[in-house]
């Protein structure tokens, strides 16, 4: 389980468990970096991927030894051995996949961000919540030991009192459109990490929010 103290996350084994059965949906870029992941972790089986195009979650399945593999992402929420799910499929599909999930007793793991619209993202988490089921988002800056070091300097005051946080983000090269375009748009896509970023440093959520854009 999961142990955060002042300044770091932490990952502690208590005691053997049954191994967490996981499904996987999709089967893309980011899938199969997740699976490669699950492969490594201790404790965490994957025993069913899916992806529409069955060519590519049939390839996975055997690349990463996954027993079963669909075209249909409700095959892997549905499936009774299943006890969490990653969601790994494009942007749009991410809100009505959390709230199958919850309505199944399916705990979720999801690639950010959990919707493209503000009220989509509340039905979502609200859904788990009502169903007791945990919800995790793939925000992973927030465990970089890079991060966590700047954040101890901030609450150990090694910098002093914090006015301004600035973030900068960058990918080695555009992402393609129809991938922006059905994730909401590279603000939604991509600004989220930066958003999340400073909620984490500043360790408080915003009070009030202004946004300029450009472009060039």
């Amino acid at each position: 389980h999961a142990v955060r103290s002042t300044h770091v996350l932490q990952m502690t084994t208590t005691e053997a468990k049954d191994p967490v059965k996981v499904g996987v949906i999709g089967c893309g870029r980011i899938g199969i970096v997740h699976l490669g992941a699950i492969n490594k972790a201790p404790g965490v089986v994957p025993i069913i991927v899916s992806n529409p195009t069955v060519s590519k979650a049939e390839d996975a399945a055997k690349k990463f030894g996954v027993a079963k593999f669909t075209s249909d992402a409700m095959d892997v929420i549905t499936d009774p051995d299943v006890d969490a799910v990653w969601i790994c499929s494009p942007s749009q599909f991410h809100a009505d996949q959390i709230k199958a999930c919850a309505a199944n007793g399916k705990h979720v793991f999801c690639e950010k961000p959990i919707a493209t619209d503000l009220a989509e993202t509340v039905e979502a988490i609200n859904a788990c919540n009502e169903a007791g089921v945990k919800l995790m988002i793939g925000l992973q800056r927030r465990f970089d030991p890079n991060f966590l070091r700047v954040r101890r300097a901030i609450e150990e005051k090694e910098v002093g009192d914090t006015i301004i946080i600035k973030t900068c983000s960058r990918d080695p090269s555009p992402p393609p459109y129809e991938y922006v375009k059905g994730g909401g748009g590279i603000f939604n896509d991509m600004a989220v990490h930066d958003l999340d970023m400073t909620r984490f440093l500043a360790g408080d959520d915003p009070i009030e929010i202004l946004a300029v854009g450009s472009c060039h």
